[in-house]
């Protein structure tokens, strides 16, 4: 439980300093450990450009991460594949426009999981609705390409144990 209260903490503080990265739905920066549990953050920063509200949020799942829980958020409805399931994706979406993220509001939408035991980077492809259209946080670099993407994927590079 304490790991857990840390992540969301660390999550809130980004979201508090984010700035110009806050443009995107991200993860905290770091890494997690090869087969750990792992307590996923996306921070949203604000609404898809010229948009009002952020009125859903979709994570899709990377292979070899195996779901354990979503955690719901007042206000919003949660779909998810059943705890333990690999693959698949996990949406939030408001309940009302009152319960939307109007503007530059700022939220952490967390889910936990199981990463898988081969070191390397994950990336959860995301889709922000919108109000107005959607934003698709979907891009990830060619293999060995490190030009910077206008719409990457949240990402998260898994270490081997230690």
């Amino acid at each position: 439980m304490p790991y857990r209260f840390f992540s969301l903490l660390l999550a809130a503080a980004l979201l508090g300093g984010a700035g110009a990265a806050g443009a995107h739905v991200m993860l905290p920066p770091g890494s997690a450990e090869a087969g750990s549990t792992y307590d996923a953050a996306f921070s949203v920063g604000h609404a898809c450009a010229g948009a009002q509200a952020t009125t859903a949020l979709v994570v899709h799942l990377p292979a070899g991460f195996r779901l354990l829980q979503a955690q719901p958020r007042p206000g919003w409805s949660l779909s998810a594949p059943p705890a333990g399931s690999a693959g698949g994706a996990v949406q939030w979406r408001a309940d009302t426009p009152a319960a939307a993220l109007h503007g530059h509001d700022k939220a952490v939408f967390s889910l936990r999981g199981v990463l898988p035991e081969v070191p390397g980077t994950l990336y959860f492809p995301v889709q922000q609705i919108c109000d107005v259209g959607q934003a698709d946080w979907v891009q990830q670099p060619a293999p060995g390409e490190s030009t910077k993407l206008a719409m990457p994927a949240a990402r998260l590079e898994v270490r081997a144990p230690q």
